[in-house]
């Protein structure tokens, strides 16, 4: 199986405390790989904000290191958010810099992985494109005739895989990195396209290919997503309040 968890703040004690209890439960079953998608911070430092989350990111490290079968079978991705360091307003947004993620990955090895955003996990023969950003928010925005009938989440399945585009909007909208914008392509049609965004969680099937929005984890009352590859099903999950 594979987690998707999206708006990790990791300088969020009760963040942390829900991290906590999703590690111990999957530390028995690993799953293949937990996805965290920016941004990783509750809010903006200014000129701290480097400092801040390598020093969250560390404190992380320090909670994940006695889980020892989850470490050891287990990958640990990191798609930043468009708050994260360095990242401009433009697509694709390079992986957080080095020099932030190098704790963590001198403790944890090569179980860490810090990606571009978009990027894709290649599964056997699975294609899963990931992709932190706002995109109901910019459609809406930005619609010239905004649709009458049917969900939002089904206008944004069918536009993304018709389009086969993770930017279907004008550059004044959304700037594209000319240099690296087939990493926005959706042709050939991947198995799965998470598009991690504020709007409400959903899971939407189109010409074969699931959709899925795993909501602001936070925001959601600590939900998130599993796709199981083997049955090419996604679960939606949640990690329980303590009084429950």
């Amino acid at each position: 199986m594979i987690i998707f968890l999206s708006d990790v703040w990791f300088d969020n004690l009760k963040v942390i405390s829900k991290l906590k209890t999703l590690f111990s439960g999957y530390n028995d079953f690993p799953p293949i790989a937990i996805v965290f998608l920016g941004e990783f911070l509750s809010c903006p430092y200014g000129y701290e904000h480097s400092t801040q989350l390598k020093a969250a990111l560390n404190n992380l490290s320090d909670i994940l290191y006695p889980f020892t079968k989850l470490r050891d079978a287990c990958k640990f991705i990191f798609v930043p958010g468009r708050g994260d360091p360095v990242a401009p307003n433009i697509l694709p947004r390079p992986a957080i810099p080095n020099s932030i993620t190098k704790d963590i990955r001198d403790k944890l090895g090569d179980s860490v992985i810090f990606t571009s955003n978009p990027c894709r996990i290649q599964y056997c023969t699975q294609e899963i494109v990931v992709i932190r950003q706002d995109l109901v928010t910019k459609m809406c925005r930005n619609s010239i005739h905004f649709p009458e009938t049917g969900d939002i989440p089904d206008h944004l399945t069918k536009t993304l895989l018709s389009q086969c585009t993770l930017s279907p909007l004008s550059l004044g909208v959304q700037p594209v990195y000319w240099k690296n914008a087939e990493a926005l392509n959706l042709y050939p049609m991947p198995d799965v396209v998470v598009v991690s965004d504020h709007f409400q969680p959903y899971t939407r099937m189109y010409q074969n290919c699931q959709v899925v929005n795993p909501g602001s984890f936070p925001r959601t009352e600590y939900s998130f997503k599993v796709y199981i590859p083997a049955t090419r099903m996604v679960e939606d999950s949640q990690i329980p309040n303590e009084d429950t």
